[in-house]
């Protein structure tokens, strides 16, 4: 069964095209062809951003009836067993389905489509600003890597820190000829990885904090100081790597306070068949994915034709 990953922009496209009969319809088709249309923590949780609350609802429910009552895993559940993995080249085949909380809550809404998202969405918008704030730190970085910028800045002493930080890196220390581009992106991974990894900033953290708890570290410091010494590889492939270069992508654009979001929504590029979206910032980031078979995965929707099927 091939898995096809539907990011947030999609869904709003799809939205203006089907009715939620017709989403229940294309469902049990792509079913029969083979192709499990599947979602994630990360699109719920974008969508119940979402501040119109009918709004929110319709996409909701029109989610209920296209996609999957499974849910591709969380960040944290794709991170933490390609660490455990030992940071492989091709990760071992693992079951690509979540057990957070949200999605045994997603199991119950399409099997039960009446029901709907009971949310704190104060709360759930107080969490995810606090993310988007460090991610824009992160955006002036990139934007003025290359300039003299104000010292008194924050993002100026984030950027001492990582440079610092980078510098120890065995692949680094050992490596005369790195060009400014692969520091910066090493410098953007590390700082995704201090963020969610360290700082457990995945919406759903419970996998992250079970990881450090087993290593007996749990001072933010001394996480970064293990991913150093013990984990330097993942600041340059899995994951992280490719979240910097969705960040790297859109900081030649306005800064986006969908950045965090996308850089979320880049990590399944590795572990689905096919990625949908309606951004632009993955065409960006198409182009500058190194890997091709990477690259073939991103689909835009006005690059897919749709085509329609009567109903018998």
């Amino acid at each position: 069964m091939e898995i096809w990953y539907f990011e947030t922009s999609a869904i709003n496209e799809l939205l203006n095209t089907l009715s939620n009969e017709d989403g229940l319809a294309t469902r049990f088709l792509q079913l029969s062809k083979g192709r499990d249309w599947r979602i994630s923590p990360v699109t719920l949780w974008e969508i119940l951003m979402t501040a119109d609350e009918k709004r929110r609802d319709k996409i909701i429910h029109f989610c209920q009836h296209l996609f999957s009552r499974e849910l591709l895993p969380s960040p944290g559940e794709l991170i933490i067993p390609y660490i455990e993995q030992g940071l492989p080249k091709s990760e071992d085949y693992r079951e690509l389905v979540s057990n957070t909380a949200i999605a045994d809550t997603w199991r119950d809404l399409v099997d039960n489509r009446d029901k709907c998202f009971i949310i704190d969405y104060k709360e759930i918008t107080k969490r995810v600003k606090m993310l988007q704030t460090l991610t824009k730190d992160i955006q002036k970085i990139i934007k003025h890597h290359d300039l003299v910028i104000d010292r008194c800045s924050p993002a100026v002493h984030t950027e001492i820190l990582l440079s610092n930080l980078v510098l120890k890196l065995n692949f680094v220390k050992s490596d005369n000829l790195i060009s400014k581009e692969d520091l910066l992106s090493y410098k953007v991974s590390l700082h995704l990885i201090i963020v969610l990894l360290c700082a457990e900033g995945d919406l759903d953290n419970e996998i992250i904090k079970m990881f450090w708890k087993k290593r007996g570290i749990f001072s933010t410091i001394d996480r970064i100081k293990y991913v150093i010494e013990e984990l330097p590889t993942l600041v340059h492939r899995g994951p992280f790597m490719l979240m910097a270069y969705m960040a790297i992508a859109q900081a030649k654009a306005s800064y986006s306070r969908g950045v965090w979001f996308d850089g979320l929504h880049s990590i399944y590029i590795t572990y689905a068949d096919k990625v949908f979206t309606s951004d632009n910032h993955f065409r960006a980031l198409r182009e500058s994915i190194p890997e091709p078979l990477l690259k073939m995965r991103i689909h835009h929707l006005d690059e897919v034709g749709l085509s329609y099927v009567n109903k018998k």
